[in-house]
């Protein structure tokens, strides 16, 4: 693949859990790209980049709050000084309450709302004008849950149907500079969120059982899979005619969720 930077932002991780992100990240390492990893947990983020090979010059970590607007504009002047300049961009950030909205404080709301969705705009704000120069990609991780709602989870829903919402804009306003814009809208994957909300549940293997059931495959997903649905809204090969869809990588559950 003739990409030399993408960017794929995820929020604080622990102990090597393996998350959408990172799983991406994989996928496109793989592939040949050079891959530039962004949190805001030096020693995990360090730790990945290597994984990936920053020893060869093929990854970078960049420590950055994706909520703070000189943050990001720092972390993508790093990027291209390195690499000379960027492809795709995946934004991925994403934290999640069980909460409806009569139970969500104020600040859990903002908290939700910058993390989720501020961040999302303003990595895309200023990734675009380097984008523009490499006709290139952006890929929104959203999730199901911003197609079809979820119990107690006020916060969480707004933000994720509004990438969606914003997505489908921006790939009007920006189809013109050959920048395509797209949404991959996870399921249940088998992330350290999603074991947390299992621990939540008051019998957790009776909720394990059932929302295993509610997937016509039979499972949940993996974090490759989302891999791979990312490499292919940003091969140019194989989905230079897509912007502004979604993708959903949910097992077939949101056909009767």
């Amino acid at each position: 693949m003739a990409w030399d930077a993408i960017g794929i932002r995820r929020l604080d991780t622990c102990d090597g859990a393996p998350r959408i992100g990172l799983g991406i990240a994989q996928v496109f390492s793989e592939e040949g790209a050079s891959v530039v990893v962004v949190c805001r947990s030096e020693p995990e983020g360090q730790r990945v980049a290597q994984e990936l090979g920053s020893a060869d010059g093929r990854a970078l970590f960049i420590k950055t709050d994706v909520t703070s607007g000189a943050d990001i504009q720092r972390m993508i002047k790093t990027t291209l000084d390195t690499f000379g300049k960027l492809d795709i961009l995946v934004n991925n950030a994403g934290y999640h309450i069980s909460k409806n909205v009569e139970q969500t404080s104020e600040e859990e709301w903002d908290f939700i709302i910058n993390t989720n969705l501020r961040s999302t705009f303003l990595c895309s704000k200023y990734a675009i004008p380097h984008l523009r120069k490499t006709r290139g990609a952006i890929i929104n991780i959203s999730s199901m849950v911003g197609l079809v709602g979820q119990p107690n989870a006020g916060a969480y829903s707004a933000t994720k149907g509004g990438q969606i919402a914003m997505s489908r804009g921006m790939a009007i306003d920006f189809a013109g500079d050959g920048i395509r814009v797209n949404v991959i809208c996870p399921g249940w994957i088998q992330t350290p969120l999603v074991e947390d909300w299992f621990g939540q549940q008051e019998d957790e293997a009776a909720a394990r059982k059932y929302i295993y059931g509610q997937h016509p495959l039979g499972r949940i997903g993996t974090i490759r899979e989302c891999g791979k649905a990312a490499l292919f809204l940003a091969c140019e090969d194989d989905s230079s005619f897509i912007t502004g869809t979604t993708i959903n990588i949910d097992g077939g559950i949101t056909l009767g969720y």
